[in-house]
């Protein structure tokens, strides 16, 4: 199974959107707040998510979704599957 989820970067947070397929098995890695996250979310037995999520970070929005731990700045990547999310930071903080 190929996940592939789509996560909103907002003022609030880090967003996974409703519809996002999620790995339906925790590995051994994954944070205990976010196992229960993934516990009470609403995912279908396909692995989609039937709600938007809120998260604090971004590797936690990726860990909900892998089910594992992860860095969230280079697991989240654009729809061009490379430009990840510490490019996006980094090109933003030369703009400043």
């Amino acid at each position: 199974m190929v996940i592939e989820a789509t996560c909103l970067r907002t003022t609030e947070g880090f967003v996974v959107k409703k519809g996002s397929l999620i790995e339906k098995i925790d590995s051994d890695s994954i944070p205990p707040g976010i196992k229960k996250k993934r516990q009470t979310a609403k995912i279908d037995d396909g692995g989609i998510l039937q709600e938007d999520i809120l998260f604090t970070s971004p590797s936690y929005a990726a860990a909900f979704v892998i089910g594992g731990h992860v860095n969230g700045l280079t697991a989240w990547t654009k729809s061009d599957g490379k430009t990840t999310l510490k490019d996006i930071e980094a090109s933003e903080a030369d703009e400043l």
